[in-house]
């Protein structure tokens, strides 16, 4: 069972006095170089058209940082080529920009192809994709001592050839020559072409409403005595699309941001079953049909479920537990199973009123919402107000109806169908929540509910550690940061910084392609997908240098910080963003610019 956690601000990172940005018209140097070869960007093809295949292309990043090698920066060229990006030599006439090494890619197999990527998994290995289905390990340590080209170490044709973008990659291992190595990759596939030991319509999936389905695949490969070779894979299916995704260290686990519900369908090492699903499988709304309704205040948790006419108490039995319930109609087992937390049972009770049955549970913990009623049951549907509970009370009577063939007693026919239904009349999404999921059990072990803390954007990573999130809280952006796994110690996130006003100023922007900070958090810039950089100062720059005085009391505003703007000299779309403490890159087609960001630290 997933164990709840909150996101708990550091108080001491939160700066309740901050009186907001102050333009500044001071230049900022910017410098302008032409690359050698453009850069790659595709367009999904005519038959890529979900959601997540436009966010998957047109939000790729193009330029790729290495978290071992702050002085480096890389991407990739149309020609297959990647580029390293000497970053201090930017701030200068001649820019050092050549090929570390070549794709390999089979022309005639690049129809549907999502950008090639990379991702550095140590200070010697990375890893890249033609964005066929070819995954590449590379050595580039040998490199960085000689300025030879990059070696392949292993490549591995994933899966049956279908398009992916590696989402994440790190390396655990005593020496170069033992360890192993994991990788995530993102795809997004029709429904009837994904390899699955668990059948999609358990996550409310059908070919018709839900033609594409993304998933991760996470690889492990391993080496010995400098041989590599294919160790294990899983797949993790997202219907609703992935916000997050990464590899926590030592690599037993991953830490995501989803909505409900999903789960592993493909293990290569175990055998999967319906019993093995994640709890967060359970979701409101799903499957093919709501059984029952049910609802929560800070004290009770509240069941109902309708039933054909002339039901009676004696067709009925009703078992409550301390942390399961199960009901029986006529020998039919309606409800069976483990419920989210533990109750009360001398205090619980049920009761059969019109048919209708209610069954009120005593919360043990009151200050523990529940996400779920039943652990794997998704037959439920819950509701928040009377008069919502009133509808779905409405719609499972005609529900239960039309189970019952017309010349049976208590027969009624449905005053609606499903077709007559409305985009308008759909339920909203389940709420985004962050995960610790762990690897051995393919299970959800920690769940966190975001309400409404929009995530905002991914920081770099630093070595060790996965990306951090930038989460908006009230109108700041906070950076939480996924611990790794360590034994005795619970699992969670910590807050390492705050950009103030950052929720509140991106909210704003709507032409926002991308937002990066630097490890240092001095400031935030936000990239338009055209011309347009805004910067964003943090009032504790020893740099900021602004003084204001508040003109109707004459008192002097310290909490103030500058925001710069930049118009960049290109009518090129902008393809990439990456921040150093003290340089801002941005890459497009043909070009690539630096900004000297002069702030200390």
């Amino acid at each position: 069972m997933a164990k709840l956690f909150e996101l708990r601000p550091n108080k001491d990172l939160l700066n309740h006095g901050f009186e907001g940005y102050k333009l500044s018209l001071d230049p900022l140097p910017a410098y302008k170089h032409n690359l050698p070869v453009s850069v790659e960007h595709l367009q999904p093809s005519d038959q890529q058209f979900s959601y997540q295949h436009v966010k998957t292309f047109g939000l790729h990043n193009h330029l790729i940082d290495d978290p071992f090698h702050d002085e480096f920066a890389y991407f990739i060229s149309n020609d297959s080529q990647i580029f390293e990006v000497n970053v201090k030599s930017l701030v200068s006439s001649n820019p050092d920009i050549h090929s570390v090494w070549r794709i390999p890619i089979q022309l005639g197999n690049t129809n549907g192809r999502f950008n090639m990527s990379l991702s550095f998994a140590c200070s010697s290995f990375a890893v890249a994709t033609d964005g066929v289905g070819n995954l590449h390990i590379v050595d580039t340590c040998n490199y960085k001592a000689s300025k030879s080209s990059w070696q392949v170490k292993f490549s591995h044709h994933l899966g049956k050839g279908e398009p992916f973008k590696i989402m994440y990659s790190t390396y655990n291992g005593d020496s170069n020559n033992s360890g192993q190595l994991s990788v995530l990759v993102l795809k997004v596939e029709q429904i009837e072409n994904i390899e699955s030991k668990i059948d999609l319509s358990l996550f409310g999936c059908n070919q018709k409403e839900t033609p594409f389905l993304s998933y991760l695949e996470w690889v492990e490969y391993e080496v010995k005595e400098d041989v590599w070779s294919f160790k294990q894979m899983k797949r993790i299916v997202m219907p609703r699309g992935l916000d997050y995704a990464s590899i926590l260290n030592p690599g037993k686990s991953l830490c995501l941001i989803a909505q409900e519900p999903f789960g592993t369908i493909y293990d290569s090492t175990k055998h999967l079953s319906t019993s093995s699903l994640n709890s967060s499988q359970s979701f409101p709304g799903g499957g093919d049909k709501v059984v029952y309704i049910w609802g929560e205040s800070p004290e009770e948790v509240w069941i109902r479920m309708s039933f054909p006419n002339l039901v009676s108490q004696q067709d009925l039995a009703v078992e409550i537990h301390d942390q399961a319930l199960k009901v029986v109609y006529r020998d039919l087992v309606c409800l069976n199973g483990e419920l989210a937390q533990s109750i009360t049972v001398d205090t619980s009770r049920w009761a059969l009123s019109n048919e209708k049955l209610e069954i009120v549970l005593s919360k043990n913990n009151r200050t523990v919402n529940w996400n779920y009623l039943i652990f794997n049951d998704v037959r439920g549907q819950k509701v928040d107000d009377a008069e919502s509970a009133a509808e779905w009370h409405h719609r499972l009577i005609h529900m239960t109806a039309e189970d019952m063939h017309p010349g049976t007693v208590g027969f009624r026919s449905p005053i609606f169908s499903s077709e007559q239904l409305e985009e308008c009349d759909d339920f909203p999404v389940d709420e985004t929540h962050l995960y610790h999921f762990d690897g051995e059990t393919n299970a959800v072990t920690h769940k966190a509910i975001l309400n409404g803390n929009q995530l905002l954007f991914l920081t770099k990573s630093t070595p060790g550690h996965c990306p951090g999130i930038c989460l908006r809280h009230d109108v700041d952006g906070l950076i939480w940061q996924p611990m790794n796994d360590e034994p005795e110690i619970p699992w969670s996130c910590q807050h390492t910084a705050t950009l103030q006003a950052l929720g509140y100023i991106q909210a704003s922007k709507q032409q926002r392609k991308f937002t990066v900070a630097p490890h240092n958090m001095s400031y935030a810039a936000l990239c338009d997908a055209f011309t347009h950089i805004y910067i964003y100062r943090q009032s504790n720059c020893s740099s900021n240098g602004m003084e204001m005085l508040h003109r109707p009391t004459g008192r002097k505003m310290n909490n103030v910080a500058r925001q710069q703007v930049l118009n960049i000299d290109t009518r090129e779309e902008c393809l990439g963003a990456l921040a150093t403490n003290n340089i801002l890159m941005i890459l497009s087609s043909s070009l690539l610019f630096a900004i000297h960001i002069n702030c200390d630290g």
